[in-house]
C-alpha cells in the first residue's frame, strides 16, 4: 500500500495512473459504479448517513460534492451542539441541516476553524463580526448572508447543469438496498430515508428539485442579469430565454 501510494504521486504505471485520477473517474473507467462513496464526484469521508441521518442529507445536498464540512450536522446528532438530537431519526433533518449549511457559510466566510462552533454560534458570530468592522448588524441579517452565500453557491450549480438528481448518496445508502448495517448494536438495519429528507429539506429551501427559483433569488435580494435564469421542471439546465 505504502509502495502504491508513492507511485499514484508520480503515476508509474497503468494502475497507479487510473487511481491518481480518484474514485469516481476509476468508477467511470471499470463499470464499477455500485462500488463507489462518492457524492458529485466528491469522495465519502468520515461518517456513515445509514446511521447518522443528518449527514446523509449534508452530504446529498453539499454544493462541493460529499463533504461533512458544510453542514456538521454530527455536532448535534453525537456531541449534542447547539442541542442534542437523535442521530437515528430522519424528520427535521432537513432544516437542521440547511441551518448548519447557513451558520457554516458564515463561520466559512470568517475564515476560521470549523471547531469553533462547538463553543460559538450566531450571536458570538455577530459580537465578532461588528467588532471587526464597526457595524451594528443583527442575528438575522448575519443569518440571511449564509443563507445568501449558499444559495448562490447552488445557483451555480445549477446554471452549470445540476440538479435535484444530483443530490444523490451511492445506492448501497439508501432505504430498500439490501446493504443495511449488519451486527447487533444499535445502528443494526439501519439505511437512510433520503428521498424523505429531501422533500423536507427542499421545502424549508424554498427549491424546485434541487434549483433555485427566481423567487427565492428576489427574496434574498440576489439580482441575476437578464438570460441567465434556470429552469425549474426538474433539467437544471439554463433556461431558454
Amino acid at each position: 500500500m505504502v509502495d502504491l501510494i508513492e507511485s499514484i504521486a508520480h503515476r508509474e504505471g497503468d494502475l497507479a495512473d487510473l487511481l491518481a485520477e480518484g474514485a469516481e473517474r476509476v468508477a467511470d473507467e471499470v463499470g464499477a459504479h455500485d462500488n463507489k462513496l462518492s457524492v458529485k464526484g466528491q469522495t465519502i469521508p468520515a461518517y456513515d448517513p445509514r446511521c447518522m441521518k443528518g449527514m446523509g442529507i449534508a452530504y446529498a445536498t453539499s454544493n462541493r460534492g460529499a463533504c461533512h464540512l458544510r453542514a456538521y450536522t454530527p455536532a448535534a446528532e453525537i456531541l449534542g451542539v447547539p442541542e442534542k438530537v437523535d442521530p437515528y431519526e430522519w424528520e427535521g433533518k432537513g432544516e437542521l441541516t440547511a441551518t448548519f449549511q447557513d451558520l457554516h457559510a458564515v463561520s466559512d466566510s470568517f475564515d476560521i476553524c470549523k471547531f469553533n462552533a462547538f463553543a460559538e454560534g450566531i450571536e458570538e458570530y455577530v459580537l465578532q463580526y461588528n467588532g471587526m468592522t464597526g457595524r451594528d448588524v443583527t442575528e438575522d441579517e448575519l443569518f440571511e448572508a449564509g443563507e445568501r452565500v449558499y444559495n448562490l453557491e447552488r445557483y451555480y450549480n445549477n446554471l452549470a447543469g445540476f440538479d435535484g438528481d444530483d443530490d444523490t448518496l451511492p445506492n448501497r445508502f439508501l432505504d430498500g438496498h439490501p446493504d443495511a448495517i449488519p451486527g447487533q448494536g444499535a445502528s443494526e438495519g439501519e439505511l437512510c430515508e433520503l428521498d424523505e429528507m429531501k422533500a423536507e429539506y427542499y421545502d424549508h429551501r424554498g427549491w424546485v428539485d434541487g434549483v433555485v427559483p427566481d423567487e427565492k433569488l428576489d427574496d434574498l435580494g440576489i439580482g441575476v442579469g437578464p438570460g441567465t435564469g434556470v429552469s425549474t421542471g426538474g433539467t437544471g439546465a439554463p433556461a431558454d430565454d
